[in-house]
């Protein structure tokens, strides 16, 4: 029985892709994309984002629980499924990392934070949860679809005493992406959890994502790195536990492969013309065509999509709308807050926003993520 984690980074050539990976990575590292989208939309956006990272790493597990769903789960009292509950509770553990970071600049994840977070992602849970919620494992394991067994859990708490104080080691910025894909084959490897260790590997790359300070890990669905293609996921963390030079590489070109696939596609969500005419429009026409909203309703939607800062007053629906007094207009908004379509941007406001985040119009909004590539395919 080994007595220390072998924590080496593989060892690359200047000319390799790798190499190549991380310079491009680099270059996204700081950069902050302008706005062009309101932020009462983007920060919509993230919810839809984190309630899609939330289905899909339930979903690498076996989850069947469709997009549909689960978005229908929120609206209805569905929530004490297990299969529900596993997905909120993955999404309540992301809020609680961003919740972390954000408060204090200066957080560093801890054997108390890891712990923490597996406690709410296996609260409650039956076929999914864990005897040992919130503690490292005191039986032995097996993983799924691997060759390599787990180590005695005699040793998981000092190796994972390790993995921490590694991850948190001033190293220099160069080698803190080998070091995201590593510390997820290692948290694998060490299986520190009686159960929920795939959830947990994935919300701890999210958690280095933003300890190390990538500005756009906010809005990465982290899990898709993972999920594209199950099996192949699987097949290159085989690779890695061979704990060869060559399995080292493979596995950490797999990871950035897919972090800078994904980073990308955030800047293209964050692009005001991608996100309105490939992602809203699409979703407000779908709720018109299955008569979710009628003609009214799409052109004050729509004109509050298109309005720079995302607000909409009474008199900016009576120039669209013009056939009706001020007193019809307030009760058509009415009609709209009931329905969730809007929202008020303040309580007690008359300033009013579009509501992503209506039953109606979120469906729409994943169905054309879907469509743009933004969720993949096995999902």
């Amino acid at each position: 029985m080994c007595d220390k984690l072998d924590l080496s980074l593989p060892q690359i050539s200047f000319d390799s892709n790798l190499v190549e990976l991380i310079t491009k990575l680099e270059v996204l590292r700081h950069k902050i994309a302008p706005l062009e989208i309101s932020i009462n939309l983007f920060v919509q956006v993230k919810q839809i984002f984190y309630m899609i990272e939330s289905l899909q790493s339930a979903r690498i597990e076996g989850n069947r629980t469709t997009i549909s769903d689960y978005v229908a789960s929120k609206f209805e009292n569905k929530s004490e499924l297990d299969n529900i509950k596993e997905i909120n509770n993955i999404e309540e553990a992301i809020n609680y990392i961003n919740k972390c970071f954000s408060e204090d600049e200066n957080f560093r994840i801890s054997n108390k934070f890891i712990k923490e977070l597996h406690y709410i992602v296996t609260k409650g849970l039956k076929a999914e949860g864990s005897k040992e919620s919130g503690k490292y494992r005191s039986c032995n394991v097996k993983i799924n679809k691997a060759t390599h067994i787990p180590p005695n859990p005699i040793v998981v708490a000092s190796f994972m005493e390790e993995l921490i104080d590694w991850i948190n080691q001033n190293d220099k910025v160069q080698m803190q992406l080998l070091k995201v894909a590593t510390a997820h084959h290692k948290f694998t490897w060490i299986h520190p959890f009686d159960n929920g260790n795939g959830r947990m590997s994935r919300l701890l790359t999210y958690a280095m994502l933003r300890q190390y300070g990538f500005d756009m890990s906010y809005l990465l669905n982290s899990t898709a790195v993972f999920c594209i293609d199950r099996e192949k996921y699987f097949e290159m963390l085989h690779m890695a536990d061979s704990n060869t030079n060559e399995g080292k590489i493979k596995w950490c070109e797999y990871v950035l492969n897919g972090l800078y696939r994904e980073i990308f596609k955030v800047s293209q969500l964050m692009n005001k013309h991608f996100f309105v005419e490939k992602i809203v429009k699409p979703a407000i026409n779908r709720a018109y065509n299955l008569h979710f909203i009628n003609d009214e309703y799409k052109k004050i939607l729509e004109l509050a999509l298109n309005k720079d800062d995302g607000i909409i007053k009474s008199k900016d629906i009576q120039i669209v709308i013009k056939e009706k007094t001020p007193r019809q207009i307030s009760h058509l908004i009415n009609k709209m807050l009931n329905a969730g379509l809007l929202q008020r941007l303040e309580s007690n406001n008359r300033i009013y926003t579009l509501n992503l985040m209506c039953k109606d119009l979120a469906i729409g909004v994943i169905d054309s993520l879907y469509k743009e590539n933004f969720i993949s395919e096995n999902n």
